[in-house]
């Protein structure tokens, strides 16, 4: 855990610093900026999407509740409709928060039906977990057991499936290199998410296998200005960053510090065994694995 730590700290200053000081353009970074390029379509993709709201808590937070979420969120709850995101694939598969905490900290991410993702030092399986389904309906489920992997990941079970209208999210697949830029000071248009269940853009990096690295103040080139950025903060850690691609957020990562979060690609087959191992302990017929999100419609860099 030292050397994690240290090579962490390493990383999170030399990413930021690189964010801020872009490297010279190389082929794969000018080629992804191009319309019909993946990087340019998560760009102009949340673009589009923002355009109708102006940046704030308003337009970010994801559901509206008859009181203030801090005092209840369980009470009548429902998606907003004055939300940049309304309406994309994908939004119910974290919930909307625990049984005995009025915010989101620490909260998961579906990857299956039954499994979620979500930081390894954080402890959700300790509360009954409430998932606002499409239908804006609450759905309650607790941790039958959960079991960690490595970078701060760790895998969870629940009691039961969630139903499709809570679903679950696909993960960016490990040949992402293909069609993303992953050159040092590369920037592409993601979507990170708080505590205060607000969704924002979220400035990311791909440079490094092991991390994805983002950064707050800088803007994406042709997406989303600063004024859509929200900076982590203590208390958001487990939350979720995700790309959105057409109409389907895509999970990436967590929060683990302010500026970086596992890199879910690089651990995929490890996430499937602990999934494996988790469905076979509780006697599950079904066996599932996480699903990739195929890219292989986009053009390559290379």
């Amino acid at each position: 855990m030292n050397s994690f730590n240290s090579l962490r700290r390493w990383l999170i200053v030399l990413g930021l610093r690189l964010l801020v000081v872009p490297s010279p353009a190389a082929t794969n970074v000018v080629a992804a900026m191009q319309p019909g390029a993946l990087a340019y379509h998560l760009a102009t993709n949340a673009v589009g999407r923002a355009a109708p709201f102006t940046a704030g808590r308003e337009a970010m937070v994801e559901f509206h509740t008859p009181l203030t979420i801090e005092l209840n969120r369980f009470l009548d709850p429902a998606w907003s409709q004055h939300f940049w995101l309304h309406g994309v694939n994908g939004l119910s598969a974290t919930p909307i928060g625990f049984s005995n905490i009025f915010n989101g900290q620490g909260l998961l991410t579906m990857v299956s039906p039954r499994h979620y993702l979500c930081a390894t030092h954080m402890h959700p399986e300790t509360y009954l977990i409430g998932f606002l389904g499409a239908n804006n309906r609450l759905y309650w489920r607790k941790t039958l057991q959960r079991l960690d992997v490595t970078n701060d990941t760790t895998v969870g079970i629940l009691d039961a499936d969630v139903p499709a209208s809570v679903g679950f999210l696909p993960v960016l697949p490990p040949d992402y290199a293909n069609y993303l830029p992953t050159t040092p000071g590369s920037v592409i248009q993601g979507v990170g998410m708080n505590q205060d269940m607000c969704l924002f853009s979220q400035p990311m990096t791909l440079a490094y296998p092991d991390f994805v690295i983002w950064n707050s103040h800088v803007a994406v080139p042709s997406g989303l200005g600063t004024n859509w950025n929200v900076t982590i903060r203590g208390g958001d850690s487990s939350n979720p960053e995700m790309l959105l691609i057409g109409n389907q957020l895509v999970l990436v990562s967590h929060n683990f510090t302010v500026g970086s979060g596992p890199n879910y690609a690089s651990q995929i087959a490890a996430i499937n065994r602990t999934m494996h191992g988790l469905s076979t302990n509780q006697h599950l017929q079904t066996d599932y694995q996480l699903t990739l999100f195929p890219l292989t419609n986009w053009p390559g860099l290379h």
